[in-house]
């Protein structure tokens, strides 16, 4: 059965996707690391379904990426539940 999970995660962006708007830059290092992945005690992730927050954007010393974090929903697969 497919699922719609909310996740909290934070996320370095890379500054090769600050060129993007800010919402698509996120979805797409977002699919990077969670796309095809299973998740312990979640499932498979198919897809992000949507962003619901984004917040933060600070730069820490010693970085060349700013940290953001992200909710969003997620389309698992759970073959057992």
């Amino acid at each position: 059965m497919f699922f719609l999970s909310l996740i909290e995660h934070k996320l370095h962006l890379p500054p090769a996707g600050l060129s993007l708007p800010l919402h698509e830059g996120m979805k797409k290092f977002l699919d990077g690391i969670f796309l095809d992945k299973v998740i312990l005690n979640l499932g498979l992730c198919v897809s992000i379904y949507d962003i619901r927050n984004i917040y933060g954007g600070f730069i820490r010393a010693g970085e060349g990426a700013p940290t953001y974090t992200v909710k969003f929903r997620m389309v698992v697969f759970r073959p057992f539940t």
